[in-house]
């Protein structure tokens, strides 16, 4: 264990992962609260629109990434609150149309396959300084943001319609919100792709909701629990040659999973 903790990219691997766990972790509570799992899964394929124009144009796919993920999270809640269509169908409609624009472009790129093999399925071993530096300035970000707002939220997530009636600005968090999400899924494209992003970040807050009903305590123990799947991900997944992003996700399935297993047996009692 110790050689493996010495080599450079696994170091990079778990310093990037445990601070990855930590910022999905307390966006993972406002997608539960919110019921905002499908926005996340629409979200976490956008991306891939973007990172395939990014590739096209050849220019960095993580900045194109940023802005089609981030266009469109926004217009998915704008169509949500602006039109009779209902939210699972705009995100539909834009999940499609994000996935068949990637093909498009990736169809169109030279040489994209190990380039797209990353994006699709992810590999926290490649993951780089400068991608553990944003990882970290975003963390701290959203940590103010909670730290300011966290009250405002909650009861924006709640119910938007008495807040606003309280003198909050709704629309203000509700996209900020979104823009936020859309960031960190992103940035966790290259932990575990962008088919498993979504269950990166709806994980921590479901597993720890079963447990805990304190918004506190689901936090803390959705933070802790990602913190340990993924640092047991990346040790099983180095010494058994699995692809770690899918491993990391297969195990904390499981383990939420084995928790629901465990709640309805003590409540049977």
């Amino acid at each position: 264990m110790m050689e493996m903790l010495s080599i450079p990219f696994v170091q990079k691997a778990l310093i990037g992962g445990v601070v990855l766990s930590i910022l999905l972790s307390l966006l993972s509570l406002f997608i539960v609260v919110k019921n905002w799992s499908f926005i996340s899964v629409g979200i976490s394929h956008a991306t891939f629109g973007g990172l395939a124009i990014g590739l096209y144009l050849g220019i960095n796919p993580t900045f194109t990434g940023f802005l089609f993920a981030t266009f469109t999270g926004l217009l998915i809640g704008y169509i949500s609150k602006n039109s009779n269509l209902k939210e699972d169908i705009s995100i539909g409609i834009l999940f499609s149309f994000s996935m068949a624009i990637g093909i498009i472009f990736i169809m169109k790129t030279s040489n994209y396959t190990s380039d797209l093999f990353t994006f699709l399925f992810g590999d926290i071993l490649t993951i780089t300084s400068l991608d553990i530096k944003l990882l970290i300035c975003f963390t701290v970000f959203v940590g103010i943001y909670l730290f300011l707002f966290f009250n405002k939220l909650m009861f924006c997530c709640f119910d938007e319609e008495v807040a606003y009636t309280t003198g909050i600005k709704t629309n203000f968090y509700y996209y900020s919100l979104i823009v936020i999400i859309a960031i960190a899924t992103v940035l966790s494209v290259k932990l575990v792709g962008v088919i498993l992003a979504s269950a990166m970040i709806i994980l921590p807050a479901s597993f720890a909701s079963l447990f805990f009903w304190h918004y506190k305590k689901i936090l803390i123990f959705g933070s802790l629990t990602s913190v340990v799947m993924i640092i047991t991900g990346i040790f099983v997944s180095y010494y058994l040659d699995f692809p770690p992003g899918a491993f990391i996700v297969s195990l904390y399935s499981a383990v939420f999973m084995l928790g629901l297993f465990i709640k309805k047996v003590l409540l049977s009692r």
